[in-house]
């Protein structure tokens, strides 16, 4: 192997096309050489991520330990050691030349250098991250979809007694969706002195069990043979829960439903006087009863308990709310026009700034508190407009962190939002998807908006590296289809159409003649409408995402707002004017939908009985 300063040949590799003179030779001023015999190994699975290659010609293998074939080969152009240097993790496999080869390397100290002079080679460079997570995503196994029960136990929870108005409550809105519920008595009057066990009556039920489309089992409070029964004969178990968690140890009950169902057939229903935005205590029952997917019902109405029928039954209705920048106040807009209609979202998953507004409306805000949270969030704070020494991000991160403590709370978890809720973010350390459904509000919030290169990443308390879910799935519907059934709005931002761009490159100013623009108005006004580096990043990290290929199903329909032509993805201050043209167009456009008999807004608008709002 041998290292040579590189020359600045005319090499025609797609990742330097988008500098400039100045830019490239910058890189390769920046660059070293080297060039390996068929063979010979570049880097070594477990190694120190310390630099990144750029392949000059030949090709190279990509292999991991024990593992015969490659993962795979790599040629002229392609970035290699991309995901470990941005993740600042060990090598992942063996890297290998299997032909004579020549690579550019960049180091670490090196990098951080060109970006502050060549911000156009570090977006080069995260669109490269970005294409590979796509190609490692696209050879994946679709996410499963969530299954439907066809048969629910409902027992106690710790020690405290469940109102008899909670149980009340729950027999009118099943009875609502027609569904069969079975309590002691009923097996009672239907086999009088007969056991539980006897054929006869196990017969009856799994008969009823293929005629009906739901059936529940109200077990006693406590563990008779009755509720044993109903817990055994039950694909899934909901644990009615009142007060905060017993600090003792489970009761007979739970500990027998616990032994029966695993996690995933496990619901906590959390009973509660009146509804809020947040509540307290939730981990430790989530501690104590780990399950699939926990709620929260007020006494105060029905619209908590149809909310929880409707999961039970495989109606529930979610709010997927997809990544934008700027875009994001389009959300409360949507949101609002449905509102209007009467309709109750059940859960919400949003990525990047969808993830900000769905934490909003997991938390019962209305659009008028999540308009002045975004003011506050983005504009009052400043949060994208402070640039910072490009260490570990080009911008100062602190404000964005101290505006999402102030306005979701900093002590407020996800599991104490009112509303099941989930964010979405790339995980750099283990290279896939994190579907984050536990922890502090905020921290969700920032993993998920973590844009790579502009934003530091989030770090756990495990050592993950969490960064924008927009890197791998901006409209994170797989998402929602795995945790329920039932129809789903999406709302996103993405354009079908091919967009051009009316920009004479020629014009694009240099660097000394950019800062005279920049300093005198008058010559602000005739610099070349192109987009930002910001927008085009944004771009770059979601190029390779086709939205005509959503995983939908029948039920979910997508919308897609317009916007004013020239919106940038950081232009927040536009934040009111967004918000109210998304909300009249989705006022409109509902109204057409349903005048045309769209099954999926029938679906959505049928959910709640479309009670219109005053």
């Amino acid at each position: 192997m041998s290292d040579f300063a590189p020359e600045t040949p005319s090499l025609n590799l797609a990742l330097f096309r988008t500098l400039s003179p100045e830019q490239r030779a910058r890189a390769f001023g920046a660059m070293v050489r080297r060039d390996l015999e068929r063979g010979q190994m570049l880097v070594a699975q477990g190694d120190p991520s310390d630099s990144l290659f750029v392949v000059l010609h030949g090709a190279l293998a990509v292999r991991r330990t024990g593992e015969p074939a490659p993962i795979s080969v790599l040629r002229a152009g392609e970035v290699v050691g991309e995901i470990g240097f941005f993740a600042n993790v060990p090598r992942t496999a063996d890297v290998i030349a299997i032909r004579d080869t020549s690579v550019l390397m960049l180091t670490r100290d090196a990098y951080q250098k060109l970006a502050e002079h060549a911000p156009a080679l570090v977006e080069a460079l995260l669109a490269a991250l970005a294409r590979r997570f796509a190609e490692q995503t696209s050879r994946l196994a679709p996410i499963p979809p969530s299954p439907k029960a066809r048969t629910v136990a409902l027992v106690n929870g710790g020690s405290e007694p469940v109102p008899p108005t909670f149980v009340r409550r729950l027999r009118e809105a099943l009875a609502a969706a027609d569904a069969e519920i079975i309590d002691e008595g009923r097996i009672a009057t239907m086999f009088p002195g007969r056991l539980l066990d006897t054929s006869d009556v196990t017969d009856w039920l799994n008969e009823l069990e293929q005629s009906a489309p739901l059936v529940v089992y109200l077990g006693n409070g406590d563990a008779s043979g009755w509720t044993r029964k109903a817990i055994r004969q039950a694909d899934m178990v909901v644990f009615a829960c009142r007060g905060d968690a017993p600090e003792s140890a489970r009761t007979e009950i739970e500990t027998f439903a616990c032994e029966v169902h695993p996690m995933s057939a496990r619901r906590v229903v959390r009973v509660h006087d009146r509804r809020s935005s947040a509540v307290k205590g939730t981990a430790a029952w989530l501690t104590r009863l780990p399950c699939f997917m926990h709620h929260h019902v007020s006494l105060e109405d029905q619209v908590d308990v149809e909310s929880l029928v409707r999961f039970l039954s495989g109606r529930a209705v979610g709010f997927v709310a997809a990544g934008g920048g700027s875009f994001g106040p389009a959300h409360v807009g949507v949101y609002k026009a449905f509102r209007e209609r009467g309709v109750m979202f059940d859960i919400f998953v949003g990525t990047s700034v969808g993830s900000a507004m769905a934490a909003g409306f997991a938390k019962n805000y209305e659009a008028e508190d999540l308009e002045r949270g975004t003011h506050e969030i983005f504009v009052k704070s400043r949060s994208f407009r402070r640039p910072t020494w490009p260490r570990y991000a080009l911008l100062d991160h602190k404000a964005f962190d101290r505006a999402l403590a102030d306005q979701y709370g900093a002590e407020c978890r996800i599991e104490d939002c009112w509303r099941p809720f989930a964010a979405v973010a790339t995980n750099l350390s283990t290279h896939s998807l994190e579907l984050i459904r536990s922890g502090l509000l905020w921290h969700a919030v920032r993993a998920s908006s973590a844009i790579p290169g502009l934003l530091p990443p989030f770090y756990t308390s495990d050592g993950a590296m969490l960064v924008d879910g927009c890197l791998v799935d901006n409209v994170p519907i797989a998402q929602m289809l795995q945790l329920k059934c039932g129809p789903n709005l999406v709302v996103h931002f993405g354009d079908l159409a091919t967009e051009t761009f009316e920009v004479d490159y020629a014009s694009l100013p240099g660097r000394l003649e950019l800062a005279a623009a920049m300093l005198l108005p008058f010559r602000k006004k005739l610099l070349p409408a192109a987009p930002s580096a910001v927008n085009v990043l944004w771009r770059s990290l979601v190029a390779h995402q086709r939205y005509d290929m959503l995983p939908t199903t029948p039920l979910d329909y997508v919308m897609r707002p317009p916007f004013p032509p020239g919106l940038g993805v950081t232009e927040f201050e536009r934040h009111t004017e967004i918000f109210s043209a998304a909300h009249l167009w989705a006022r409109e456009a509902i109204a057409e939908l349903e005048a045309e008999g769209n099954p999926a807004i029938t679906a959505i608008l049928g959910s709640n009985g479309d009670q219109r709002s005053p």
